[in-house]
């Protein structure tokens, strides 16, 4: 009885437990090359590995297959119609199932037998993570085609933009590569249109299919790319300004962006440019790759094909700051001005007042971004720092560009048309066979005979009229300078009109200092605003002796004091630039006077020229005068005969009686002798523009003086002082000829001397 018990519940025990199912211990090949291809190489021995150390009741290779057929589906379906179709949404709910669910219940039910080693699951958490990667097209899809109940599924606009950039060709990963321009801006169109088309999930969906959204729905963070409408306007894109500033400019300097690190600048970039600056949200500029951006502008904005680009410079580009910039704003901000007087906005939103506060106010609030209401125009100068860009009125100075690759709004290529016009071929033969029939008056040839000459008449006299008024004009109004001049004929009175004088042009020059150091920040010595000496420091960055400093950093100064006072705020914001009025300065008739009385040989040259110019007056007069007298006296009797010399005329030497004084062909003047002893540097009224800042000291004679002494007497001249002088002015000589006929000279009343 009890083997036989025994035995019935050995029976049953054996019918209830099913035996175990084993399968294929090695995967085929073409399993491994379709698992690499829907995923990478390094995955796929993951996988394998997995299959191989797991029991032979954990069905891997089983599952693999199905992800295969799956991702396969849907890859082919997405790269078949990738824009303008609909996807079903059962091939989605297949894929959850076959990359979410099936793995995690064949780890569980590997589990429970001991069959799930380490190796499976660390395959199963790379694979978690592969589905849940933004950049995978796979994943991002099915979850805009099958968001769930309630959207829990659903990516945001910044996700799209990831994968999008990752999956089609851009500016990074061959976008550029292209062997013509047309194909490069067809090939950036078409992503732009897959993306907008992406960004509304309806259009994704079949119409049978409820859900729980309309055709209006735009998935978060898109919504300030739905008036550019990219697809529809998808025939015009061939002219949009940005992608051809990225196909012919920017493109070839997309591979010198580089990697810095782990941190992927060349996708960075590309998707900033792509879709961050359109105003994607959450979508801002990694600050690690600005350099490399700035350095790509700086390297292309500068070539002809950039022209119309207005790529900014290096400093330009860092001073944008175009990681701290949100998507909802633009990255060009000056465009428009603040709306209020007075009142500027800087680049992180702050609005300051100009007059309260300075124009400094946006120094800490990363620089200015709009100008007031009366200066609405931002200028391409900078008047302090690399963010502190000067603020005119229209025309007044070039207005700052924004980069057309850095725009918000879509700028698209105007067309230019030309429209040619000929002139028909004259024709031979009769107008009126042409219907065109032309007469004129009787007597209309006399008319214009009459007229023609009348109207050459009038327009001769208007130019004649207008030419002397003209003159007229400049005799009036101009100065008119006269002179009393002497020729053969006599003399005449001769004047020239003068225009009027015109204001001079100071022209002005831009210094920039790179530093203003504590002490000589400027490396000048200053008279209020005009330099007067440059050290090395200033000479170093290009000041010369005579500039007049205008303004600093856009802002005017008049003295010293508001100099000085600028200097301290812009002492921490260098470079700062300065503007300085640089023209040669006449001297006036003062300085030029104390600086010739103060050079001896110039001042006797001087004097010596005044005499002569008087000598020359007086001799003009005195000839004059006696041939005018000669005229009307009668002449003299003659008492010299026909050989006698010239000198021996009656009245040759008149000239010289009326100044006894001194002679006109002796260089040893005692006014000359007066002038040297008494000339020295004018200490009266006059002031020079230069003394008024610096005292002129004067050095004594350093030679001492012997004392003389009481008892001593004076040396008496060997010869009388200016004797041969007084006796050349005094007595008078004549030529004459004595009683053998010989040409001698006397001396008329000759002066008596004392015998000593």
């Amino acid at each position: 009885m009890m083997l036989l018990l025994l035995l019935h519940v050995v029976l049953s025990w054996a019918q209830e437990t099913p035996p175990p199912v084993t399968f294929e211990g090695r995967m085929s090949d073409d399993t491994k090359d379709a698992f690499a291809a829907l995923f990478d190489e390094a995955f796929m021995q993951m996988m394998v590995d997995c299959q191989q150390l797991a029991g032979d009741t954990c069905d891997v290779t089983g599952l693999a297959e199905s992800m295969i057929q799956v991702g396969n589906t849907l890859k082919n379906s997405f790269e078949a119609c990738p824009m303008g179709c609909t996807h079903p949404p059962a091939n989605c709910k297949d894929f959850w199932m076959a990359f979410e669910s099936n793995p995690v219940a064949l780890r569980n039910k590997c589990a429970l037998t001991n069959n799930w080693p380490g190796v499976c699951t660390v395959f199963l958490r790379e694979l978690q993570v592969r589905v849940a990667d933004d950049t995978w097209e796979l994943p991002v899809m099915c979850r805009l085609i099958d968001p769930g109940l309630n959207l829990e599924r659903m990516p945001r606009c910044k996700v799209l933009a990831q994968m999008t950039a990752v999956n089609r060709l851009t500016l990074h990963d061959g976008g550029c590569a292209f062997s013509t321009r047309d194909e490069c801006i067809s090939n950036l169109c078409d992503v732009y249109s897959q993306f907008t088309w992406r960004m509304q999930p309806r259009n994704l969906i079949p119409e049978r299919f409820k859900m729980p959204f309309d055709d209006s729905y735009v998935i978060q963070g898109c919504e300030g790319l739905v008036p550019l409408d990219m697809y529809n306007r998808r025939d015009e894109c061939p002219k949009r300004l940005d992608i051809l500033g990225f196909c012919d400019c920017l493109c070839p300097a997309m591979p010198d962006v580089v990697m810095l690190g782990v941190t992927d600048c060349p996708t960075i970039v590309d998707e900033y440019l792509m879709f961050g600056r359109l105003g994607v949200s959450n979508m801002t500029f990694d600050s690690l790759c600005e350099t490399e951006l700035c350095d790509a502008f700086n390297t292309q904005r500068l070539k002809p094909a950039c022209r119309d680009t207005k790529l900014p410079g290096t400093m330009e580009c860092i001073g944008m700051q175009i990681p701290k910039v949100m998507p909802e704003m633009s990255p060009c901000p000056w465009r428009n001005h603040s709306g209020e007087e007075n009142i500027m906005e800087c680049l992180n939103g702050h609005r300051c007042d100009i007059v309260k506060e300075g124009w400094y106010c946006c120094e800490r609030h990363r620089g200015r971004a709009k100008c007031p209401l009366e200066l609405p125009v931002m200028c391409d100068t900078l008047c302090s720092g690399i963010t502190e860009y000067c603020c005119r009125t229209e025309g007044e100075c070039t207005p700052r560009a924004c980069p057309v690759i850095l725009q918000r709004d879509l700028v698209y290529k105007q067309d230019t048309t030309t429209s040619t016009t000929t002139t028909p071929e004259g024709r031979d033969g009769n107008l009126g066979d042409q219907g065109l029939v032309l007469r004129l008056p009787q007597g209309s040839w006399a008319w214009l005979l009459v007229l023609v000459p009348l109207t050459g008449g009038l327009v001769l006299c208007c130019y004649v009229r207008r030419r002397n008024h003209k003159v007229d004009m400049e005799q009036e109004n101009g100065d008119v300078s006269m002179g009393l001049q002497l020729d053969t004929f006599g003399f005449f009175h001769a004047y020239k009109a003068e225009n009027r004088a015109r204001e001079e042009t100071r022209p002005r020059i831009c210094i920039v200092m790179s530093e203003l150091p504590d002490t000589r920040p400027l490396g000048l010595e200053l008279v209020e605003l005009r330099v007067v000496r440059v050290h090395p420091w200033g000479k170093k960055h290009g000041w010369q002796v005579g500039d007049i400093i205008v303004d600093i950093a856009g802002q005017k100064v008049t003295t010293f004091e508001e100099l000085w006072e600028r200097i301290q705020m812009e002492r921490n914001r260098p470079p700062v630039r300065f503007t300085v009025e640089r023209w040669n300065i006449a001297t006036t008739a003062e300085e030029e006077r104390a600086a010739d009385l103060r050079d001896e040989n110039v001042a006797l040259q001087r004097k010596k020229r005044q005499l002569e110019e008087d000598r020359e007056q007086r001799s003009k007069s005195r000839v004059a005068s006696k041939t005018m007298m000669a005229s009307t006296e009668p002449s003299g009797p003659r008492t010299l005969g026909p050989n006698a010399l010239p000198g021996m005329a009656h009245g040759w030497d008149d000239e010289y009686e009326e100044d006894d004084d001194f002679s006109y062909y002796s260089d040893d003047d005692s006014r000359l002798q007066t002038f040297q002893s008494t000339s020295s540097f004018p200490t009266g009224n006059f002031k020079s523009r230069f003394t008024t800042a610096f005292q002129v000291l004067v050095k004594e004679d350093p030679k001492e003086k012997t004392p003389e002494k009481p008892d001593s007497e004076k040396p008496e001249p060997v010869f009388p002082q200016d004797l041969e002088r007084r006796t050349f002015h005094k007595d008078k000589v004549v030529f004459t000829r004595d009683v053998w006929g010989r040409s001698v000279v006397k001396v008329m009343n000759p002066t008596k001397r004392s015998p000593d």
